[in-house]
């Protein structure tokens, strides 16, 4: 598929693994204030589920979790019937997004944001690896789903919080070890 490069009007679902890394940057701050914004602005969203996972990462929930309203997308708009039926296909066609949790989590994060995304046609935004045949771009990459799913680095500079992208941060880890 080709994508466009979203207006500015664009709404992103964020996965815990773009959220979790930031902090390891020199500009986290200004980065999470950027992100708060757009969750304000309803540029930016995510599942219930991922500020679920995101308590794992102590220092960056006790950031964000004062805003977990601006970020979590309404209950109402979760769960609906159509993402419910985008639930069920998901269950069928990417059993995988259930599995990765190795059973540990019977209500993981991932098949509810590729669900959100692809009934609103919001970007997924996650660190996978693009060509993972067991993960969510795997699942976007669906012919039944057909949902953008962009990595982190790549979101950070599609809404301006970051300007610049060196070649070797095409991969995540180098992207957000800058800091380090």
């Amino acid at each position: 598929m080709n994508w466009r490069v979203p207006d500015n009007d664009h709404t992103y679902v964020i996965d815990v693994d773009v959220l979790a890394r930031i902090h390891t940057r020199k500009d986290s701050k200004e980065i999470y204030a950027g992100l708060v914004d757009l969750a304000g602005k309803g540029r930016l969203v995510t599942v219930r589920q991922t500020f679920d996972e995101l308590k794992k990462f102590g220092t960056v929930f006790d950031l964000l979790k004062g805003e977990r309203n601006k970020f979590q997308i309404p209950a109402e708009r979760q769960f609906t019937e159509q993402i419910s039926r985008i639930i069920d296909r998901l269950g069928s066609e990417a059993p995988y997004l259930y599995e990765a949790t190795g059973g540990k989590n019977p209500d993981p994060a991932d098949p509810w944001i590729v669900a959100v995304a692809t009934a609103y046609g919001y970007t997924v935004v996650t660190n996978e690896r693009p060509r993972s045949t067991m993960r969510i771009p795997a699942a976007c990459r669906l012919p039944s789903i057909g949902c953008r799913c962009i990595r982190g680095p790549h979101f950070l500079h599609e809404v301006g919080l970051v300007k610049e992208i060196k070649p070797e941060h095409i991969d995540p880890a180098s992207f957000f070890a800058e800091g380090e």
